[in-house]
């Protein structure tokens, strides 16, 4: 194989870059005029919901499941991982962290319901 010096032919460019969204938008529009309106308003209904943020159950966040899942992380799953000493030990160190500021906020919320 030769390597010669110089510029690389040109390529030859079918469309102008323009024309792609221009294109694009009308695959789209003709994909939508296949569908009936009420489909085109649950799809457009449906990518809506997806876009926004689901309720979430605060009981999901409390109790003592998951400063467990966080304890078997650190205990038993992170030394399992094949990683260097600097990240494991900045790994631990945040799930540490995070477990205090868990048992922290259960006991603020004990006394709260106690007192």
């Amino acid at each position: 194989m030769r390597i010669s010096e110089g510029r690389p032919p040109a390529l030859a460019v079918t469309e102008p870059v323009d024309a792609v969204p221009a294109s694009r938008e009308r695959s789209a529009a003709s994909f939508e005029a296949l569908l009936p309106p009420a489909a085109t308003r649950a799809l457009q209904r449906d990518l809506q919901r997806l876009g926004e943020p689901e309720e979430t159950a605060p009981a999901l966040f409390s109790g003592s499941r998951p400063t467990e899942i966080l304890e078997d992380i650190l205990e038993r799953i992170l030394p399992s991982l094949a990683l260097d000493t600097d990240t494991r030990g900045l790994a631990m160190t945040l799930i540490r962290e995070e477990i205090d500021i868990r048992q922290s906020l259960d006991r603020q919320r004990v006394d709260l319901e106690e007192g």
